[in-house]
């Protein structure tokens, strides 16, 4: 099935469906986005037969254009202040964030947080870059060569983590069963990103970072139980 997915998605998509489709979450789940922005990952998984879907998202903007776009989720995507989840405690089974750990500054509380809104045994499925390897690429991808540039991306990436602080980071939050995969790095829309910003070199070391150790593997996916 194709995968469909509106210009200015932030995230890979394709890549996003093709971890969760690995990890066989009943398609009667209740299922949370977060950072869902237009919603494409969302509209994806309906299309696929899971409709028990919500979104949220701190851009009411990207919500809007979502809903215009896949008028199946309207009332389904929602724009929120970043910390008040409007949910109730328990709700879900499934609680999804790609790309959204390393822009939360308070993360640890806003983990604890959120797990709450999982029922017991619940699954958080999680994606989020290593910073061993996030913060050269960006500073060679957009030349931050200046320390004003460097503190906007950590302003940006305020709470980037290694292999092990994420580990420790999801553990402290209340989190078990914590495993930390793989999942393809040289997916077409990872190449298209690279080869605009680093070229052919970068493409080159984009094909050999799908065999670096995991402490080094650009990107970290996961899943952990409430």
């Amino acid at each position: 099935m194709d995968v469909v997915s509106l210009e200015g998605e932030r995230g890979d998509t394709a890549s996003c469906l093709t971890y969760f489709e690995t990890l066989a979450i009943a398609r009667s789940a209740q299922l949370l986005d977060i950072g869902c922005r237009h919603g494409s990952f969302l509209e994806n998984l309906r299309r696929r037969g899971y409709h028990n879907l919500q979104g949220l998202d701190i851009d009411a903007d990207a919500v809007a254009k979502g809903e215009a776009a896949y008028p199946a989720l309207r009332g389904r995507l929602h724009a929120y202040d970043g910390t008040v989840f409007p949910f109730e405690k328990g709700r879900f089974d499934v609680i999804t964030m790609f790309d959204v750990i390393e822009h939360i500054a308070p993360v640890e509380a806003y983990l604890r947080e959120l797990r709450t809104l999982l029922r017991p045994g619940g699954r958080l499925v999680f994606q989020t870059p290593n910073i061993l390897i996030d913060v050269p690429y960006w500073m060679l991808a957009l030349r931050l060569f200046n320390r004003e540039k460097i503190a906007w991306m950590f302003r940006e990436h305020c709470s980037l983590q290694t292999y092990g602080s994420l580990r420790r980071l999801l553990g402290r939050a209340g989190f078990q069963e914590v495993r930390i995969e793989r999942n393809r790095s040289d997916t077409e829309f990872k190449k298209a990103h690279v080869r605009q910003t680093l070229g052919w070199p970068g493409l080159v070391i984009l094909h050999a970072s799908n065999h670096f150790p995991m402490v080094l593997y650009p990107n970290f996916w996961g899943h952990a139980r409430a």
